[in-house]
Formats: C-alpha cells, structure tokens, sequence
C-alpha cells in the first residue's frame, strides 16, 4: 500500500504501454501533474498520484486503469 500524508491508497494506476500512443490526453487532465511524457512514454509518479480517476476517464483507449494494490504478507 502507498502511505502519503497518512493516507493509505490500495491502488495503483497501471499504464498499458501497448494500448497507448502517447496522445497527452490524460497528462492534461491530471491535477498534481503526476502524469507525464518521457520520450514519448507515458510515466507516472506515484507518490504524487491521488488516484482521482480523472486520467482514466479522459484515455481515449483505454490504456489506464486504477487497479488494487496486492498486500504484502510477510
């Protein structure tokens, strides 16, 4: 699980590289900027990500999905 400002996320956003061409869409729509291009590759910071949903809304394919983060047993 991701801790930041002692809030637990349980998910994860996961980029589907072979789905996405890198339109920019989602890093537009993104409010902490933490989508971004890096030689045309979709990169996403995830201890600044909220997991707003905003970017996976706004994928005109697809290519992103909030998906649940596996617990760690130890």
């Amino acid at each position: 699980m991701f801790r930041r400002n002692g809030q637990q996320h349980v998910t994860r956003l996961d980029i589907d590289h072979d789905k996405c061409y890198s339109c920019g869409a989602c890093v537009a729509v993104c409010p902490p900027d933490s989508l971004f291009l890096s030689k045309l590759t979709l990169q996403v910071d995830d201890t600044t990500c909220t997991r707003c949903n905003r970017c996976v809304a706004m994928c005109p394919v697809h290519a992103l999905a909030l998906t649940p983060v596996e617990s760690l047993v130890s």
